[in-house]
């Protein structure tokens, strides 16, 4: 049955890539990869525990594969809703304005200065081991961490919508997620420089996939403290899903009624994540998913060493079996949109679009960043660097 639900939650999770027959969609490869490479990141949490432990997966935790497939099912009627309401129009094409280098200087030099920041409060430790740094030396300095991200983000924004990207700016981007300190980072480049070639109709090589690929595996290897490691690496993956150990306990503990709902409180202490510490050093180190940690694990959110209960965990403790509908962030809901948008060529504002372009093929954009701000620095700030005319488009 676990197998059989499984199979389920995978197929519900590519589901959306079948709307790449609807009539809106023009950009249909686009939509095509993007599904498949945005969708099934997720969907690796739940499915590559289920093949290291299946045992876990027997008793209260089946329920936790039951809010999955409800998930995904959301999901792909969230998908259909925005690209059928979507306000499209045939005649609708996009070209590029050629925009002086100065622009990718000054954001470039932006990156700089953060990073510079990051290096000296470290003791050069973000330079030399970015992993260390990010779990070490983040504290009071998060801002930061986050708009040199958001710098680099910009940056590939504007140098790969000129259709500009190479493998030598794939790599040097890589190089520039690697000193975050983020696995999550450095992946991320390679996903959307893949995206920016199948939207901009460019062909990528095999032997190019290779080498990022390679450098790409290499990179996070060294993040992943593999090399000179006393453990084997399967080992050390293994350990990396713990989370699910955590989650089948919380599961467990609420069918036996020693946890109760907490009815949105949660939720609602996530609001602290948008309160810089270096303004208000009094903030609670225990909020949002951390807070479901601190029932479990006393004092240890202080310590900034957090393991994770999984997708779903927090919500299931908050809401109960409304879990799967907050489970659907607010940046899933931007992401879909403005997918939605792209595919589509819809019929929107230059802003519109470059703040969906921002979300879906800029690496990192919008990470640790307040919506909102992300959303106003996408629409208001980023400028636009191409223009719309009447021409009818062909599909991708």
């Amino acid at each position: 049955m676990i197998t059989f639900l499984l199979i389920l939650i995978i197929l519900f999770a590519i589901s959306p890539i079948l709307l790449a027959y609807h009539k809106k969609v023009k950009h249909k490869k686009l939509l095509v990869f993007a599904i498949l490479l945005l969708n099934l990141q997720p969907l690796s949490t739940i499915v590559i525990p289920a093949l290291f432990a299946p045992e876990l997966f027997d008793g209260p935790m089946f329920n936790y594969l039951i809010l999955a497939t409800i998930y995904y099912i959301l999901i792909f009627l969230f998908y259909w809703a925005s690209i059928s309401f979507m306000p499209t129009s045939n005649q609708l094409n996009i070209q590029f304005l050629k925009k002086p280098s100065k622009l990718a200087i000054a954001v470039f030099l932006s990156a700089i200065f953060f990073f510079s920041i990051l290096v000296i409060h470290s003791n050069g430790i973000f330079f030399t081991n970015p992993r260390l740094g990010y779990q070490a030396f983040r504290e009071g300095f998060g801002s930061i961490w986050v708009f040199y991200i958001t710098s680099v983000s910009v940056l590939f924004y504007i140098v790969a919508i000129k259709r500009e990207i190479t493998i030598k700016k794939i790599l040097f981007f890589t190089l520039l997620m690697f000193f975050t300190g983020s696995k999550k980072l450095i992946l991320d480049v390679f996903i959307k420089s893949f995206l920016i070639y199948l939207w901009s109709g460019k062909k990528i090589k095999k032997w190019q996939i290779v080498v990022v690929g390679l450098f790409l595996v290499i990179l996070m290897l060294k993040l992943f403290g593999q090399f000179g490691a006393s453990q084997d690496f399967l080992t050390r993956v293994k350990s990396y899903f713990d989370f699910m150990y955590y989650a089948n306990k919380v599961f467990t503990d609420y069918a036996n009624g020693t946890l109760k709902h907490t009815y949105g409180s949660i939720s609602l202490s996530g609001f602290w994540s948008y309160v810089p510490r270096a303004i208000y050093p009094d903030k609670p180190f225990a909020f949002g998913s951390t807070r479901l940690v601190e029932m479990y694990m006393p004092g240890l959110a202080a310590t900034g060493h957090t393991p994770s209960f999984g997708m779903f965990t927090a919500e299931f403790v908050d809401f109960g079996w409304l879990a799967p509908l907050f489970s659907i962030s607010s940046g899933v809901i931007v992401n879909t949109i403005a997918l939605s948008i792209i595919v589509t060529n819809a019929n929107v504002s230059k802003n519109a679009q470059t703040a969906s372009m921002l979300f879906i093929l800029a690496p990192g954009y919008g990470f640790h960043l307040p919506l909102m701000f992300s959303f106003i620095l996408a629409y208001f700030i980023v400028p636009s660097l191409f223009i719309k005319k009447e021409k009818k488009v062909n599909a991708v």
